[in-house]
């Protein structure tokens, strides 16, 4: 999104698929948790919280790094045909990780700025 925020006046991005952007960072750091709490076996969702569609997280990317969020617009799946189909909703629940006595991962919007803010992006 930096990249075409530098070449491009305005990006076109879907906004009818929605789903939780996460950091490796964070994903990284909360299997380690994982890890070290000995919690039982299970399926444990590693997502930031917090939900986006792609152009929420555009338009996040446009404002963090400088550039105005207005000049990325939306648009619909139908404009870019994928190989594999794209759910229209893959957000994940967290229960597991509060079963557990884990605290989820951080709001996605946090993760992000943190990214920016260590110079990570």
């Amino acid at each position: 999104m930096l990249r075409l925020a530098g070449e491009r006046d305005t990006v076109e991005v879907v906004n009818d698929q929605v789903g939780q952007p996460t950091w490796t960072v964070d994903l990284a750091a909360q299997i380690v948790a994982l890890l070290d709490s000995g919690a039982p076996a299970g399926i444990y969702h590693g997502t930031n919280s917090g939900r986006a569609s792609w152009f929420d997280f555009a338009r996040a990317v446009f404002e963090l790094g400088g550039f105005d969020p207005a000049r990325v617009l939306p648009t619909d799946s139908s404009k870019f045909v994928r190989p594999a189909p794209r759910p229209a909703y893959s957000v994940l629940g967290h229960d597991a990780w509060a079963a557990a006595g884990l605290a989820p991962m951080r709001e996605w919007k946090d993760a992000l700025a943190a990214a920016f803010t260590t110079g990570a992006l």
